[in-house]
């Protein structure tokens, strides 16, 4: 059996190659939008990526000169808690819909052994990545709690077994991981396996997580940075797998009730934040002094502004919800929303800034959008509370 979709060359538009291109070397930006205005025009990006690949699953990539890519098991997986997230706030069964219809694809991905494949478009005979199945978990962890399908249930124990298994006993991953390489990012792994085990009642689980996030917080330094936070080492890791090892901590030492774990994401977050005050928007990588490269990673900058504004609402610090803002700001000038703008690009966030930049250069990976509505979700959740909050004391004063 073969999950290969069709790609859709008939779609490729190097005219909108061109166009951004001059864009970026002349520095040309978007006027800012509302956030439901730019949150509206993401997800029917997303919407067009499901539909590229004619399967259910959402297509990794748009890249003017090849077209839509094959559907991404992996970020397909962790794009259903945002078209629920979507659906549910603005009253979307579309966007439900849509999401159920992602994991029912991604169910059809899962291998013998219980994990989900590597790479984009995988076939029966794909290797299982612990990485992959993390995310994926995450997608039908939320799908479960949402339809209650035992299909998921089991699906969710067959992956989290699977990953305990071959996780050493100091907590981390290397074979079936990248490169065969430690990643401190593996933290969405343990963030993953709480949720799963939380979800079905398996506290192996939840046992799993916790060795793998402790392993990751050793792996912290004094000023905050994590060793092998790259995707290889030795490099100077991404802004994306910086926010990704620290977007999973948090969100782990959430589940745990772990407050030593809690401190070691908020380090870095802090961190993160005085490099924003110091530079503005934050850069597209950096090294262990935390010097930054000259061109944008927007995936990370997104994710850089959901972790702000998870870390707002759980300690209710403003300055938080301020440097979530800011970023989102700047991703407002690089979001392509204009009448004008060509549907495959319409709504999607590019992989760097300028868009030759290194990371997923030439192209709008779909995870990009994903954190994107994420952080615009969230600035919207905010707002909603604040009013509340607002709202209950008129009528205490009263």
């Amino acid at each position: 059996m073969r999950w290969r979709p069709r790609l859709r060359p008939n779609d490729a538009k190097p005219t909108v190659l061109i166009d951004d291109i001059v864009r970026d070397f002349w520095g040309k930006t978007t006027t800012p939008r509302s956030n439901r205005e730019h949150l509206d025009e993401t997800m029917r990006w997303l919407f067009r990526s499901q539909d590229a690949t004619e399967t259910g699953g959402s297509a990794a990539s748009y890249n003017p000169i090849l077209g839509w890519d094959a559907a991404y098991p992996e970020t397909t997986g962790y794009l259903i808690p945002t078209l629920y997230e979507y659906g549910a706030r603005f009253d979307s069964p579309e966007a439900t819909r849509r999401a159920r219809r992602m994991a029912r694809w991604v169910l059809a991905t899962q291998t013998p052994s219980g994990g989900f494949p590597r790479g984009v478009a995988p076939d029966s005979g794909t290797p299982p990545s612990v990485f992959n199945t993390g995310q994926i978990l995450l997608g039908l962890v939320r799908a479960y709690e949402e339809t209650g399908d035992d299909e998921l249930r089991d699906a969710i124990g067959r992956a989290g077994r699977w990953l305990a298994s071959v996780q050493h006993d100091e907590g981390y991953w290397d074979v079936y991981d990248y490169k065969d390489a430690v990643h401190s990012y593996s933290s969405r792994i343990g963030w993953a396996l709480l949720a799963a085990g939380d979800a079905v009642g398996e506290d192996a689980f939840r046992d799993a997580g916790v060795a793998n996030l402790s392993w990751v917080a050793s792996r912290q330094r004094e000023n905050g940075w994590f060793d092998d936070a790259g995707f290889e080492p030795g490099d100077a890791p991404f802004l994306h797998t910086i926010a990704y090892t620290v977007r999973g901590l948090l969100e782990g030492a959430v589940r745990a009730n772990d407050e030593e774990l809690f401190a070691v994401a908020r380090e870095s977050a802090d961190r993160l934040l005085a490099v924003q005050e110091r530079d503005g928007a934050l850069r597209g990588a950096y090294d262990a002094a935390w010097n930054g490269s000259s061109y944008y990673c927007l995936t990370g900058n997104a994710q850089a502004a959901v972790i702000w504004l998870r870390l707002a609402e759980l300690t209710g610090d403003a300055r938080y919800r301020s440097a979530a803002e800011r970023e989102v700001e700047f991703l407002k000038t690089v979001h392509r929303i204009a009448d004008s703008d060509s549907p495959p690009v319409r709504g999607g966030l590019a992989g760097s800034r300028p868009i030759w930049g290194p990371y997923q250069r030439l192209r709008y990976p779909n995870w990009a959008a994903k954190f994107f509505a994420d952080a615009l979700l969230g600035l919207e959740a905010g707002l909603d509370r604040t009013a509340s909050a607002r709202s209950k004391q008129r009528v205490t004063e009263r």
